[in-house]
């Protein structure tokens, strides 16, 4: 999903998942221009996604991440109640880097869940994966 700020694309947001309709769990990620940042607009991008997947979608848990020296990422994660779920190495550029996993369950998500969102037309989505009409 792409991020606007008058009128003008900002950031992007990313929602995955693999045997969703079985696991009830989505991935998420994002990018955000650094010009964007530290306005808040991080945690509405993020709300709105942990929206979409636990009250649109019925997920049960979300999955994310962030490279261990971004701490804006961790920051926004933290306020939406995201938990450490261990870590990944890759390789960026010739380096070494550690990616820290992180998840969140919805009974987590409810409880601090403090943006306002609300989400239409998601019928079509929610039969493809086997759920009741809904939202």
């Amino acid at each position: 999903m792409a991020v606007f700020e008058n009128g003008r694309v900002v950031g992007l947001q990313t929602i995955a998942a693999r045997d969703f309709a079985v696991l009830r769990e989505v991935t998420t990620a994002s990018w955000l221009g650094v010009r964007h940042q530290r306005q808040g607009i991080g945690t509405e991008m993020r709300a709105a996604i942990l929206h979409l997947a636990f009250a649109g979608l019925d997920a049960l848990e979300a999955t994310s991440g962030a490279f261990e020296h971004n701490a804006s990422s961790f920051a926004v994660s933290r306020k939406h109640g995201y938990e450490l779920d261990g870590i990944d190495r890759h390789v960026v550029r010739g380096r070494p880097v550690t990616n820290r996993r992180l998840r969140l369950t919805r009974d987590r998500w409810e409880a601090r869940a403090a943006v306002p969102v609300s989400v239409s037309g998601l019928a079509p989505c929610r039969s493809m994966f086997g759920l009741s009409a809904g939202a």
